[in-house]
């Protein structure tokens, strides 16, 4: 009688090494072509973000403010985000904070430690990087003993950029306050094309922290909230007509991916993406900047009329 032959043990063994090696070729591949997706689609909001900025500086001649005192109170205000809603298909959301308490919408923000639950205060399309492990929602602050939970909003991994800390500096009440004028979105902007002297390609006008993990210089904790990872219904927090603390834009003082120490309005710009992050620049083209980027580039990127010749990146 013809016995049936199976598979011996050492062919067993190849079989499995070969679909191993197979594996290993193909899941890195699988991977940078998902990051590279994700890359994509970060590119694609950063793109939509300026040009709604643009559509906003073609409605009132100006680009959008870093941060308005308007009423003299100081306390945390809206920002950028909330009031482009309308330029990036998202009037119904800003209409319905409106309809909350049109006033605070508009000199301060009553949004903090209210309304957590709210869908209107929720993840926004465009406003989160899909490679970020923050994710879509951020929380608004640590717990503490007097404030013992958390209002989980939807993220912004976007800044706009006030400029260079080494051009036009405004001191702060107190370390970590400081943040320059020398870009297009700082406190009390009103930035148009015309004043950007070095050139709309040259000049940034947005950057990404989705990644902005390091040390705060008030606290030995990690920083993932105030400083880089604030959800997008918070703008800015006003101490003093001359003192802010911002939470949309940011001045640059250091390079990409820095994750040393660093103060409240000093969040270095940073992603998940290997290797850099996506910035979108004043004419309205997104480039990713290498990690490698010299310091002195970024900042000369940061500023609209220092007179700095960028020669390479």
């Amino acid at each position: 009688m013809k016995r049936s032959r199976g598979f011996t043990l050492v062919e067993l063994l190849v079989v499995i090494a070969i679909i191993g090696v197979l594996i290993a070729l193909l899941l890195p591949a699988v991977q940078q072509a998902r990051e590279a997706a994700r890359r994509m689609q970060c590119s694609n909001n950063m793109k939509q973000l300026g040009l709604a900025l643009h559509n906003y500086h073609d409605t009132y001649g100006r680009f959008m403010s870093g941060g308005w005192d308007i009423d003299g109170i100081a306390g945390y205000s809206m920002g950028w985000v909330p009031r482009l809603f309308p330029f990036m298909e998202q009037g119904a959301r800003w209409d319905a904070m409106e309809s909350l308490n049109n006033n605070y919408v508009i000199t301060r923000s009553p949004f903090r430690y209210h309304d957590q639950d709210n869908p209107i205060f929720g993840a926004a399309p465009g406003l989160w990087c899909p490679s970020s492990a923050i994710g879509d929602v951020a929380s608004d602050q640590t717990p503490t003993s007097s404030l013992p939970y958390q209002d989980i909003q939807g993220s912004l991994h976007y800044r706009g950029c006030s400029g260079s800390i080494d051009v036009d500096y405004q001191a702060g009440s107190s370390s970590g306050r400081e943040y320059s004028a020398s870009g297009v979105m700082y406190p009390k902007s009103q930035t148009r094309i015309g004043d950007i002297i070095d050139g709309t390609s040259n000049t940034i006008l947005l950057g990404e922290t989705s990644s902005a993990e390091g040390w705060s210089v008030s606290s030995p904790t990690i920083v993932s909230g105030l400083t880089g990872l604030k959800p997008w219904v918070l703008g800015f927090y006003r101490y003093s007509s001359t003192s802010w603390l911002t939470i949309d834009h940011k001045t640059i003082q250091f390079p990409i991916n820095y994750q040393g120490q660093f103060g409240y309005n000093l969040t270095p710009y940073a992603s998940y993406h290997p290797g850099g992050a996506m910035f979108a620049k004043c004419d309205g083209s997104v480039s990713f900047f290498a990690e490698t980027m010299s310091l002195d580039t970024l900042k000369y990127y940061a500023t609209r009329k220092n007179g700095e010749v960028i020669s390479g990146q």
